[in-house]
């Protein structure tokens, strides 16, 4: 029995997948497959994905695709957030004190050293980027820092994402979701990394960025 595994990338209108016991398939969109190779995968201790190729060698083929609430890694790339800070920053408005806050996601991005490419991120790409929380608020998203900027196979790099806003804690906010369209940092795919707002840190400012 051929069992499929749920990572999958598109090629065309057809699918490339690793069966659980690591061989190469070929889903057609007319409902038939075959098999790719006779090579297969493997995974080590250390999350690089290796191919084990019939004659007997065998070479990395880059990471090891995982997806957890706060990290995602694909085969070139892998995708963590590290730290989550909300900002306040108070204005005096005659007798009264307004609060305002923006939120910023800091993610860690570390290339493969066997990427194929450069990762390139533009001012533009705050448009690939979605932020939502637990009751399904809308956030804005203002920057991503640095831009531009270029990701080189094998380095890593920080980037900062800010949002407008924070979580309403009165409203029961459990957590904040940040979504990664095609296209942003070179995905083929949509990601979506979550972190629990119970984890992130509050920080007073003389003004925002």
């Amino acid at each position: 029995m051929l069992m499929l595994p749920a990572v999958t990338f598109s090629v065309a209108a057809d699918q490339q997948v690793i069966t659980d016991d690591g061989r190469e398939v070929l889903l057609r969109q007319d409902g038939t497959w075959k098999f790719l190779s006779g090579d297969r995968f493997a995974n080590t201790d250390d999350g690089q994905r290796v191919r084990l190729k019939q004659d007997g060698s065998w070479a990395y083929v880059g990471n090891a695709p995982m997806v957890a609430p706060a990290q995602v890694r694909t085969r070139e790339l892998e995708i963590s957030l590290r730290r989550t800070v909300i900002e306040t920053h108070e204005v005096k408005v005659q007798k009264n004190t307004r609060v305002n806050s923006q939120t910023v996601f800091n993610v860690e991005l570390a290339s493969s050293p066997i990427a194929r490419k450069d990762v390139y991120i533009d001012e533009q790409d705050t448009a690939r980027v979605r932020v939502t929380d637990s009751k399904g608020r809308k956030y804005r998203v203002l920057s991503l820092r640095p831009a531009p900027a270029t990701l080189k196979p094998g380095s890593r790099m920080s980037v900062a994402i800010r949002v407008d806003g924070s979580p309403q804690w009165w409203k029961n906010v459990k957590s904040m979701t940040v979504a990664l369209g095609p296209g942003l940092f070179g995905l083929k795919e949509p990601v979506s990394l979550r972190q629990d707002v119970d984890e992130m840190e509050k920080k007073k400012v003389d003004g925002f960025e």
